[in-house]
């Protein structure tokens, strides 16, 4: 046996002995299939691509973390419609789903003018519409009411997710990349009807003259999928301590959370 597979062998089975559920990642790789996304500097490439690869690199980064799965809502390059990449993710019972994708310049900014990683979230809109349609599906008033309570807990966690994200790849990335955390200016449907906090990350602009070529670098994937794996077990570690001490992880409740957490755009 090689001994430094020791540890998370043992946390795995200490885990298994006490009942304690994993704790289930969905990665969601953007785009497949003829949705190929962004184009990058060589024409055989394409944001699909990258995408998928940095979803395979943080799932072999966290192989062997006791606790924790990772399931990819995407394993090759197919076309997935919205729905299944949604269902994926609730029927694995998955506590976090993040989306990857890389970004392009619109014609009226000028391709190539943008760089940085910026990371998305369900606007508050959204998330109403999420309470109304659980409410709708609910047998009776305390569990509409339940499940308007999980609707917001969820969404208020998203936002603690996208900012645990937010931090590893500025540290990984540099904060000049970072353009902050967003509620509009991407399309987020795929953040829709989910059981869980979810979060769309866009790593960086494939257009970009430096930016684009370091994405589709061996150093620029493995940076990004080893900031990402961090975030994913900072999170699964925040999750451990709210069990053992819920008020050091969350004071006041959900509704406070909610109320306290801050979406920021770009940096000049």
């Amino acid at each position: 046996m090689i001994q430094g597979a020791v540890v998370p062998m043992l946390a795995a089975t200490l885990a298994a002995a006490t009942g304690e559920a994993p704790f289930v990642v969905a990665l969601d790789p953007g785009h497949g299939g003829s949705n190929r996304g962004a184009p990058t500097a060589k024409p055989e490439l394409f944001e699909k691509h990258l995408t998928l690869e940095l979803a395979r690199l943080v799932q072999k980064r966290l192989q062997n973390e006791p606790g924790l799965k990772v399931v990819l809502c995407r394993s090759s390059d197919v076309l997935l419609p919205i729905r299944a990449r949604t269902r994926c993710a609730n029927q694995a019972g998955a506590r976090l789903f993040v989306s990857i994708h890389a970004n392009a310049a619109s014609v009226e900014e000028g391709p190539g003018s943008q760089r940085g990683f910026e990371i998305f979230v369900l606007p508050a809109s959204d998330v109403d519409q999420e309470v109304a349609q659980a409410a709708l599906l609910a047998e009776d008033d305390a569990q509409a009411a339940w499940a308007g309570h999980r609707a917001r807990t969820a969404a208020a966690d998203s936002l603690a997710a996208a900012r645990r994200i937010r931090w590893r790849l500025a540290d990984a990335l540099g904060s000049d990349r970072d353009r902050g955390i967003k509620q509009a200016g991407a399309t987020l449907d795929v953040l829709q009807g989910l059981d869980m906090p979810a979060v769309l990350v866009e790593v960086g602009f494939l257009d970009h003259a430096e930016e684009g070529p370091f994405l589709l670098s061996e150093e620029g994937k493995r940076t990004v999928a080893a900031a990402l794996a961090g975030a994913i077990t900072d999170l699964r570690s925040r999750e451990l301590r709210g069990r053992r001490e819920p008020m050091t992880t969350a004071p006041g409740g959900p509704r406070r959370a909610a109320q306290s957490a801050t979406v920021s755009g770009p940096r000049p």
